[in-house]
């Protein structure tokens, strides 16, 4: 940072923080997957099941699945349908437009609710709202229809006139005695045996009229939501206290979104706002803010189900969130998102270190010390820890800008950089004295010393000569308990143990360490490690290890050790270890060694690469919860629809399915289902995040049979185990006793007739046949030799020693240009126009026969034929036979000068493409340098400037153009290079053990979010249980991305389905769409580079055309292959087989 910056801390920023802190919500929820993000009311049935009103009709979850309504149900719904549970637990659904019908699920079937028929001939296209009160013979039900109120209760119907423009909206109803209470929106009336009548509330005067109320059972209180105001007293009909106002967002809705829920005495509330949590055991109100997911000023309807988990729906889709234990903060009011360093400088102000810069946060606001925004991302002044003094000044380390000093009492900031130019990366203040590291070098200085003399003495060949070191790279300085000093070093060959220690020092290889009293914790490159009574191990907790590199170590007041990792922070209380991740709520997962410190409220503040997470202790709920266990049907696989008895399946049905349900949406840790057949498994078989909920027993040996299941979440309690009906398969026919004996006794007597027949026939015939083989062998082979005699395309000479021809082949005469039945006595010399080339070449070919020891022996010679020099490929060698006492040898002459003139060309044109390919590869580098690094600093300008002019609107929307063009550009650029690096041959392969099912689930998570943007439903169907292979990730990665990606970019409606599975070792990858479809003209122009079927100005998708090029060399260069088949206006269907490496 430059000095200059300095005279920012006069001029502190001041950002409020009422709306800065997020939490980690869930977007991609386990077996949930809506086909619109228009979600208007959420409830919990008593299984568990979850259910959503949407845009586009009503869906439920089971926690695999998305389930619709039955389609004879659907059919007979409008266009906007209404959702409830009543006191019963039963589902209703309900027209809110159109004709009176409702429809309830008691679990076992649906029946339509039967409204009187003066009712259903009352005006069907007007809107309805209804509600229920009560169980049982007492459940009441309210139907509201436009200036109607319709009641039932008693068992009898009874209507009443509604001033409806007076009353406005009907919001809820609940019983007051011996009356109901009903809330409108705009007043409240009562009904009972009189009729309706104005309600007047008593108490406080309220700024609205009260549209919810809900009876706090614990407290003997209730609370009363109206428009902006939450309320609550002793009685129904009189509030005392209003505990929170002024929260409305959305001040421009026409229709008022609200909900009123209190759960075990905490209150969760929302009106045309986002939600808010009441605590009056803390006096606290915590806005539950979703706007940095959704995008949206307020929620459509909030719900808290059974397991503490909170639902939110909206017009931007459904999130849920497990737990507010973590409160997190991001760049914008930060500086960045990374937050590198924290220091406590009084109670609840923090000193925050990042890589750009220094800011004071509170719970308030956030003050900056120094920033420069252009260092954002980069390490280069990278503050990496603090170190408080005696006298409160604070030291830190701050890479090349080097050694800080701050006095918070006086804001004087200086630096102090480091000798020869190298990063400060730790500084530690013990007593007066002052270490400071700077990589390779440790100085021991003075905190009353100048700042240009903190790096004069210099004691790093003290550490050295102990160890015996050449050199050292420290990563941190500091004291045991004991007076000794600790050094912390990076990667060394001289440390083969891990740790050196002597009566002055101890050093490990490793980030940071924990003095416990009697030993000693580190955290190390691989693992946390105890040194105890001078043993140095793994820390072993419940038998269990963290293996993981550890940045950072911490001792909070309440006696738990907090351990850092590159995969979040773990927590062990001395008895349980449990890990905290971004599923879990934290704000990234690699906790950065400076910024992990507990405040004096208790909280434990953490910086990692995404932000600031502060750790509520009060919020951290443990959870109990089991999941929702029962059995399903029993069916056969191969007879889906036949019936059957359980005590009498026929063998030839032995493949069995069975459902069940283990139902949970708390994705805090893995869902373990375990089940045991009896009769088949003698232990409980365990399935880790099954991807559906139905267990396929295939070909059973005959016997009897009953499943046990249970489930729940890995680290918590296992439900009660649920058992399925018995059931018999019968042994097949072939087994039976009598039909064994009968089958023995068959085969008994034929056997032996056949081989008395056989030893006849074979006594007559063996000698016949062995005369006729032979015979038709000697044929055989004489008609061969012919046959590869005069068809042979190469020359065949046999000859004796001294030259003499004694026969030669067709293609000899040809080659050579002489036919040796012309000549009398013809010798070898006879085809050569040089005589002497014979005689100059025999005794070389001698040798080389002889020195082979009589085989085959080749080379490659220019031959002066009469036909012409030509080069052969010449072959000799001896032939078991002689000719007047001279050996006889067979010569082979084949003539490849087309072959040699061929390769001359091909290795000049070989050259050629490689000097081509090299000029291009470097234009392309060049090229993309060029056009890259401008294009970036044109998209990072309009993007700051959209931060900084985010109020003007018509500014914003040209630099949103700018931006996504730039975009555009830029993943055109990346597209061409990832071509050109693959023609060159320069993709290198990276085989990875990999879990194929969940690896290609997480790269299906971002695709997934997109297709439910388009409105279209992307399904995914892994047909074989997770299995195991090496793979190269990056390639697979980029694969899928780029055939799910065209899917949904070529389909505006229907079913995307993606199917998983491994055949025949091969990965069995294929993209079924019902988009847009290919024509058969352009299928063959499908992996030409930047073809695309639509072009010009008006083509409807845009696009490089390159990404099924890159795809197809990608698939080849890992040695599989792509099919494409598509129709148009039907859809494409992509399949790639990539074959499976067990290493």
């Amino acid at each position: 940072m430059k000095k200059s910056l300095l005279l920012l801390i006069l001029n502190f920023l001041i950002f409020q923080l009422a709306f800065a802190q997020v939490f980690q919500f869930n977007r991609f929820i386990r077996g949930l997957e809506l086909p619109t993000d228009n979600v208007f009311e959420i409830v919990q049935d008593d299984t568990g099941k979850m259910w959503f009103n949407t845009a586009q009709g009503v869906f439920f979850s089971d926690g695999f699945s998305t389930h619709t309504l039955p389609e004879t149900i659907a059919n007979q719904l409008s266009f906007k349908v209404g959702l409830l549970k009543d006191g019963d637990g039963k589902i209703w659904v309900y027209n809110q437009f159109g004709p009176i019908k409702a429809f309830l699920w008691d679990y076992f079937e649906w029946r339509e609710y039967e409204f009187p028929e003066e009712l259903l001939a009352s005006n069907s296209q007007i809107q309805h709202k209804l509600l229920t009160v009560g169980e049982g013979n007492h459940l009441c039900v309210f139907l509201q229809s436009d200036t109607t109120l319709s009641v039932f209760k008693n068992k009898q119907w009874s209507y009443y006139s509604l001033p409806h423009n007076e009353l406005g909206a009907f919001q809820s109803v609940l019983r007051k005695e011996d009356s109901f209470l009903l809330l409108f929106r705009n007043k409240a009336v009562v009904l009972d045996e009189n009729g309706l009548s104005d309600f007047d509330f008593k108490g406080i005067d309220l700024p609205a009229p009260v549209s919810h109320i809900e009876y706090d059972a614990s407290r003997e209180l209730f609370f009363f939501l109206g428009k902006d105001y939450l309320a609550s007293g002793k009685e129904i009909d009189q509030p005392e206290k209003i505990h929170h106002s002024g929260f409305v967002r959305n001040i421009y809705s026409l229709i008022d979104y609200s909900g009123l829920q209190v759960v075990e005495g905490i209150v969760f509330f929302h009106y045309n706002s986002h939600l808010y949590k009441l605590d009056l055991d803390k006096e606290s109100i915590v806005e539950i803010d979703a706007f940095d997911e959704l995008k949206s000023y307020n929620i459509y309807y909030a719900y808290v189900d059974r397991q503490d988990i909170l639902w939110l729906g909206s017009h931007r889709g459904v999130l849920n969130i497990k737990s507010l234990r973590f409160q997190n903060f991001k760049f914008n009011p930060l500086l960045d998102d990374e937050v590198t360093a924290i220091n406590e400088l009084e109670p609840g102000v923090f000193l925050l270190g990042f890589n750009n810069g220094l800011q004071i946060f509170s719970e308030g606001n956030v003050s900056t010390v120094v920033e420069d925004q252009k260092l954002r991302g980069q390490p280069r002044n990278r503050i990496t820890n603090f170190s408080r003094d005696k006298n409160g000044i604070i030291w830190f380390s701050s890479n090349l800008e080097g050694l800080g000093r701050y006095n918070p009492k006086t804001n004087d900031l200086n630096f102090t950089p480091s000798p020869f130019e190298k990063f400060v990366t730790a500084v530690s203040a013990i007593g007066d004295s002052l270490f400071v590291v700077s990589r390779d070098r440790v100085y021991l200085s003075s905190i009353y010393n100048q700042a240009d003399s903190h790096f004069d003495n210099d004691i790093t060949q003290l550490f050295l000569d102990k160890l015996d070191q050449q050199e050292a790279f420290f990563r941190k300085v500091n004291k045991l308990s004991d007076g000794r000093m600790v050094y912390m070093q990076g990667g060394s060959n001289v440390l083969k143990d891990g740790l050196y220690e002597d009566k002055d020092m101890l050093t490990v290889v490793g980030f940071d360490f924990l003095d416990l009293g009697d030993s000693v914790l580190f955290g190390t490159e691989e693992g946390l490690k105890l040194w105890k009574n001078g043993e140095f191990d793994f820390f072993q907790i419940n038998g269990l290890r963290i293996n993981r590199p550890v940045y950072a170590l911490l001792k909070d007041s309440r006696g738990n050790i907090w351990i850092g990792t590159d995969r979040g922070v773990y927590k062990y209380n001395g008895e349980i270890l449990r890990n905290f991740d971004e599923r879990n709520g934290l704000s990234g997962t690699e906790i950065n060694r400076g910024a992990f410190k507990e405040g004096t409220d208790g909280k434990i503040y953490i910086g990692t690469q995404r932000g600031l997470s502060i750790y509520q202790p009060d919020d951290d709920l443990r959870w109990d919860f089991k999941p929702f266990v029962s059995m399903g049907g029993i069916n056969l696989i191969n007879s889906p629809g036949k019936r059957f008895k359980l005590d009498d399946i026929p063998y030839s049905e032995n493949s069995i399915r069975i459902d069940y349900d283990a139902i949970s949406f708390l994705q805090v840790s893995d869902l373990v289902v375990s089940y045991k057949l009896e009769g088949y498994d003698e232990d409980w078989v365990e399935l880790i995040n099954p991807i559906d909920n139905t267990l396929y027993f295939n070909n059973l040996p005959p016997g009897e049979y009953q499943l046990h299941l249970k489930a729940g979440l890995r680290g918590l309690d296992m439900s009660e185990v649920v058992s399925s009906e018995r059931f018999i398969i019968r042994k097949p026919m072939y087994l039976q006793s009598w039909f064994v004996v009968v089958v023995l006794l068959t085969f008994l007597g034929i056997g032996f007739l056949l081989s008395t027949l056989l030893s006849q026939v074979k006594k007559q015939g063996a000698l016949k046949k062995k005369i006729d083989e032979k015979t038709a062998e000697a044929k055989v082979n004489e008609d061969q030799f012919k046959n590869v005699w005069n068809s042979s395309q190469d020359g065949l000479v046999i000859s004796v020693e001294g030259g003499k021809v004694i026969f030669a082949n067709p293609a000899m005469t040809t080659l050579s240009g002489l036919d040796i039945s012309e000549v009398t006595e013809p010798n070898v010399t006879d085809f050569f126009t040089d005589p002497d080339y014979y005689y100059d070449q025999r005794v070389l070919l001698l040798d080389m026969l002889k020195e082979s020891g009589g085989d085959v022996v080749k080379t490659d010679m220019k031959m002066p034929f009469k036909s012409g020099l030509k080069d052969v490929e010449f072959y000799i060698t001896y032939l078991d036979s002689s000719v007047e006492g001279k050996k006889v040898f067979l010569s082979v002459f084949r003539d490849i000068s087309t072959k040699k003139e061929y390769e001359e060309s091909l290795k000049e044109a070989k050259e050629k493409a490689e000097e081509s390919s090299r000029l291009k590869t470097n234009f392309l580098a060049n090229m993309s340098h060029e056009i890259r690094t401008p294009l970036n600093g044109i998209m990072g300008t309009a993007e700051n400037i959209i931060i900084e002019r985010k109020d003007d609107e018509e500014l914003i929307n040209q630099l949103e153009i700018i931006r996504e063009s730039g975009e555009r550009l830029l993943e055109t650029i990346n597209s061409i290079l990832d071509l050109s690096k693959i023609e060159a041959n320069k993709m290198d392969l990276v085989f990875k053990e990999t879990n194929i099912n969940d690896f290609l689930s997480k790269v299906l998570v971002p695709l997934k979010s997109l297709a439910v943007k388009k409105g279209l439903l992307l399904r995914v169907r892994y047909e074989t249980p997770s299995f195991e292979t090496s793979i190269d990730q990056r390639y697979l990665e980029m694969i899928v991305n780029n055939l799910v990606g065209n899917a949904i970019k070529y389909s505006e409606k229907g079913m995307i389905t993606v199917t998983i599975k491994e055949n025949d070792r091969h990965l069995f990858f294929q993209v079924k769409d019902e988009g847009v479809g290919i024509s058969e003209d352009f299928l063959t122009k499908l992996f030409i580079p930047f073809e695309q079927e639509s072009g010009g100005y008006g083509r409807e998708y845009e696009g490089s055309g390159l990404g099924l090029v890159i795809t197809k060399n990608l698939i080849s260069l890992l040695k599989g292959n792509i099919s494409v088949e598509s129709k148009k206006g039907e859809g494409t269907c992509v399949t790639v087989l990539l074959p499976l490496y067990s290493n």
